[in-house]
């Protein structure tokens, strides 16, 4: 729950309590033994598209030319995600999904929502989120091994091959739920 209030929290309109939400990032990170620069791995993608499309927007059709008034807003819209995004990795560093499962289904048991089996489908997605980053990254380092450019022909190849890998994931997940379902 403190790391969703500080994913949250990197939101405030306020540099201090950025800038704060970042150094207990840091200082949370080197307590589990993570490097701080691991929060952000995977997140290559996520940045390149917020900076494209903030540039995009710096675009001015009449008069051509480029604005610069928004700039600085994006790149503080920037370090939000990233705190969001470390706060977010930080959480499935140290947590496992049967742990956030039985975090929500207390949660489920408390509001009297117990029936719905919320939480075993919330975490199983959310098991999916750092898995569907890794994989691209590691997509991403065999497309730079095999000589492939970072452009658009690269995201024609290994996004096809990102969504293979993910089906084949959630099938391997769901036969091995089935397993346990009818052994148990």
């Amino acid at each position: 729950m403190f790391l969703l209030f500080l994913s949250l929290t990197s939101f405030f309109p306020s540099l201090i309590v950025l800038s704060a939400v970042i150094f207990i990032l840091l200082l949370l990170s080197i307590i589990a033994g993570i490097k701080p620069r691991e929060l952000l791995r995977g997140s290559r993608p996520l940045f390149i598209i917020i900076l494209g499309i903030f540039i995009l927007q710096s675009i001015e059709i009449s008069p051509p030319g480029f604005s610069t008034e928004g700039l600085s807003d994006s790149l503080f819209f920037c370090l939000r995600i990233a705190a969001a995004f470390s706060a977010g990795s930080l959480l499935f560093s140290v947590t496992t999904s049967t742990e956030i499962r039985k975090s929500l289904s207390r949660f489920e048991t408390a509001i009297g929502l117990k029936n719905q089996k919320l939480s075993l489908g919330l975490s199983l997605m959310l098991s999916f989120l750092p898995r569907i980053f890794v994989i691209w990254e590691d997509l991403t380092l065999a497309n730079k091994s095999r000589g492939g450019k970072g452009s658009l022909s690269m995201m024609k190849t290994l996004v096809p091959l990102l969504i293979e890998k993910m089906m084949s994931h959630a099938a391997e997940k769901a036969l091995a739920m089935e397993a346990r379902g009818k052994s148990g």
